[in-house]
């Protein structure tokens, strides 16, 4: 696994403007030379959205994504996965629902969301009250899990017993929650937000090899 620090890149929740899948990456045309710059050999797709990765969660070699979500996304997924579209209200669902193998985890959403997801996924809901919302402060790879370490034990026991993965807890850019945002992996690259320490980037690369 290659590690890259993406230095290049404008902001350090580098998420927020791309998403590396297995086989290619998606990135918002704002930071199409940044990327480049970053010699990434990977197939890549640049769309006019300024925001990429919070339209969508990934879950079982599907992609769950709001019918809101840009077209030319939507239609760039379709070509390479299953794609389980659902009309929400909140349309940025990768920041609200971590999504385990006996349920799905989420501390605010509108109702109809929820049920939504929930029916869609067969899988029952679970609100847990904190103040950051699960799918921005967790990276999920490969059946592992990372999650903020600004969570208590409890929260953090509950969330290991729901999401059924192999958890550990960490930060990303010096100290930030939002591990979603700030790292983004494949079988042959870690990218990791620019103002990650480099006790974090060990972290992260010991917990997904």
């Amino acid at each position: 696994m290659i590690v890259k620090k993406a230095d290049y890149i404008s902001i350090p929740s580098i998420g927020i403007v791309m998403h590396i899948f297995e086989d290619f990456l998606i990135a918002s045309k704002s930071e199409k030379n940044n990327i480049e710059r970053m010699n990434i050999d990977i197939k890549k797709y640049y769309i006019e959205s300024p925001i990429v990765s919070p339209y969508f969660i990934e879950h079982d070699n599907k992609i769950i994504i709001s019918s809101n979500a840009p077209e030319e996304l939507k239609n760039i997924l379709k070509n390479h996965f299953d794609i389980i579209e659902i009309d929400f209200i909140e349309n940025l669902i990768g920041n609200i629902f971590l999504i385990g193998k006996n349920g799905i985890i989420y501390s605010y959403g509108k109702d109809s969301d929820v049920k939504k997801i929930s029916e869609k996924l067969s899988l029952p809901a679970y609100k847990i009250k904190t103040k950051y919302l699960f799918g921005s402060i967790s990276k999920l790879y490969n059946n592992k899990l990372l999650i903020s370490q600004e969570l208590n034990d409890k929260i953090i026991e509950k969330v290991k017993e729901i999401t059924g993965y192999n958890l550990d807890i960490g930060s990303i850019n010096f100290g930030s929650p939002y591990l979603r945002y700030g790292i983004e992996i494949n079988k042959e690259y870690l990218i990791i937000g620019k103002y990650s320490t480099g006790h974090e980037i060990v972290k992260v690369e010991e917990f997904f090899s």
